[in-house]
């Protein structure tokens, strides 16, 4: 009788251990999702902004590779 409450709660640890695991991972999931949604808003930002200075950074770069 012993052993077969032992073996019932030694599941019941495994099925609970397992369900906490699986939120922290999908936790995990959605925290690194949102800090890449995060990221590529700023890069459409980046984008988007009208900057000569780097326009021209980039042309210069541009151009010195194509030497």
């Amino acid at each position: 009788m012993i052993k077969l409450l032992t073996l019932l709660l030694s599941l019941l640890d495994r099925v609970f251990t397992e369900w906490g695991n699986a939120k922290l991972r999908t936790q995990g999931r959605q925290d690194a999702q949102e800090q890449l949604d995060a990221n590529v808003a700023k890069a459409k930002a980046a984008m988007d902004a009208d900057d000569p200075a780097r326009l021209d950074r980039l042309r210069d770069r541009f151009d010195r590779a194509g030497r």
